[in-house]
């Protein structure tokens, strides 16, 4: 392009020096015609101005066409300065979105409160009308001080049904007046102290008596009683620290626990042998819990980063309202959910905008991320009218589907999701700010099925909060671990939280679920249930 400029440059300017130098052989000859006409009259002043004439017309042709060819070359020029115009103030516009949102993330960076610059230089920033500024001088006049009110009697906890012991207190000794012959009364005030007696470890010792086959001779032994060590941790202790490191506690800090609270000296790699163990009796029942998800109607589906040994990867999540199903790997594409899921999964699997979930033959997009990115988008362009229409689209698009999805089944509910689906094309037709609101649009525009399947189902959410919330310990177990350091950690890991959290959902207790899959191998465990039973 900047050839092409360069040479439209030149052939103009060449034009122009050609339409000089006619211009001044046009007034020469102009001027030479008018002495001749001074001439006395003759042969030869005619023949003199015939010539003179015919020149000057073909001088005045000559310029005449080169200002043509000037004026065109102009003309030319004019378009591409004008295209190159626009060019440059949409790349301006660009650079000034970018900054505008280089300057949000900065601002979110460093704690400091969004100012809110203008959405676009056609809108000019929402003005507070008296009206509104009283309202919010009202608002901000009334929250008064957070809490209770004065003289409330806050909630406490319940009056225990059993009292294991008593502890009568003499009435006080001296009275605010200073008398201190003080009358005992019948009548008393009570409290209740709920405590746990003091910790102490109990040691049990095994005895198993030996036996000598009276056929062959040969001494007989348990099996248990020869291998292993000679004192091991109890099931309630490694049920226990188990709980505990699911809850966050690293293994230096169960070692602590257990040495310096329970008087059972414990390194960090026993904790580490101890919850392994117990882990590894759960195996089977994680395995069932993934092959029962092929089985399951409603999904929802997320993923998070997890680091093995500084190696990126990440743990996939799958629940409902009965299951919760995580699993470590190293990939975050498709693949990853055909392996789990399966190629040929028939259910509805809610989950975000993410790309690797577009294979799945029915999913319901969280209208909750939409809405994040709309929020974010206003803002960066803070006083946008545009964006606060586009959002409020939005939000009553929700609300007309969660009143659609509560309605019984029948030819109005269906006119109703019709009319649902119109609302959604005029939303995607909207006009917003150029950028990132355009951007999302086209995402309403590609998953328009993908976002109204809720109001078909009612087990079906509009948004994605389960799945982040069960990833929601995860996450807080890597802030503390920062990961695992191998691919059997990241399992562990897991399996773990699988179950656990797989047991709250259904009502079981997970310390009673670990014992009696850790005395048993894992063969003697409560059933965790593919689906719950109807409420009633």
């Amino acid at each position: 392009m900047a050839d092409n400029e360069r040479d439209t440059s030149g052939a103009g300017n060449r034009m122009r020096l050609q339409a000089e130098q006619a211009a001044q052989q046009l007034a020469c000859t102009e001027r030479l015609f008018c002495e001749a006409q001074n001439l006395p009259d003759s042969q030869q002043k005619q023949k003199l101005m015939r010539k003179l004439s015919a020149q000057r017309d073909d001088l005045l042709t000559g310029y005449c066409a080169l200002l043509e060819s000037l004026n065109a070359e102009y003309e030319k020029r004019l378009q591409q300065l004008q295209a190159q115009n626009t060019s440059l103030r949409a790349k301006n516009q660009e650079l000034e979105y970018k900054l505008k949102c280089t300057r949000y993330e900065l601002q979110k960076a460093l704690g400091v409160k969004s100012t809110g610059d203008s959405g676009s230089e056609s809108e000019e920033p929402a003005q507070d009308t008296d009206e509104d500024t009283g309202e919010k001088k009202k608002k901000k006049k009334g929250r008064g001080k957070r809490g209770a009110p004065k003289g409330h009697r806050g909630a406490t906890r319940p009056v225990p049904d059993q009292v294991d012991r008593e502890e009568v207190f003499a009435p006080p000794q001296v009275c605010e007046c200073g008398c201190e012959h003080i009358s005992p009364l019948d009548d008393f005030d009570v409290r209740y102290i709920e405590d746990i007696p003091p910790v102490s470890k109990i040691v049990t010792r095994e005895i198993y008596l030996r036996g000598r086959c009276e056929g062959c001779g040969s001494l007989l032994r348990h099996k248990e009683a020869v291998a292993g060590p000679p004192v091991r941790i109890g099931p309630n202790l490694s049920v226990h620290l188990t709980l505990m490191n699911q809850a966050g506690m690293t293994f230096g800090k169960l070692s602590e626990f257990a040495t310096q609270v329970l008087g059972i000296e414990l390194t960090p790699s026993g904790a580490l042998g101890i919850v392994t163990r117990v882990c590894g009796s759960l195996t089977d029942s994680y395995r069932e819990l993934g092959r029962n998800l092929r089985s399951q109607d409603v999904l929802n589906g997320d993923e998070t980063g997890w680091k093995v040994f500084g190696r990126h990867g990440y743990i996939w999540c799958f629940c409902n309202k009965s299951i919760v199903y995580y699993h470590p790997d190293y990939h975050r594409s498709s693949k990853v959910i055909e392996d789990i899921l399966g190629a040929d999964f028939d259910g509805v699997v809610i989950c975000d905008f993410y790309a690797a979930y577009n294979f799945l033959s029915k999913t319901q997009r969280c209208l909750v991320h939409l809405l994040k990115d709309i929020s974010k988008e206003r803002e960066v362009l803070g006083g946008s009218k545009l964006l606060e229409r586009f959002d409020k689209a939005v939000r009553d698009f929700i609300d007309e589907g969660l009143r659609i999805q509560a309605m019984p089944e029948g030819s109005l509910k269906d006119n109703e999701i019709k009319k649902l689906k119109n609302r959604l094309d005029r939303i995607v037709h909207m006009q917003v700010t150029k950028g990132r609101a355009q951007t999302l649009l086209k995402r309403i525009d590609k998953y328009r099925d993908d976002l109204i399947r809720f109001v078909t189902h009612p087990d079906i959410e509009f948004h994605n909060n389960r799945a982040e919330r069960q990833l929601r310990p995860m996450v807080i177990t890597r802030k503390i671990s920062f990961g695992s350091n191998t691919d059997s950690g990241a399992l562990r890991h897991c399996i773990l939280n699988s179950i656990v959290q797989t047991c709250k959902l259904q009502g079981i207790d997970p310390a009673h679920y670990l014992r009696r899959a850790y005395l048993s191998g894992g063969l003697d465990v409560p059933e965790l249930r593919a689906h719950l039973p109807p409420a009633a």
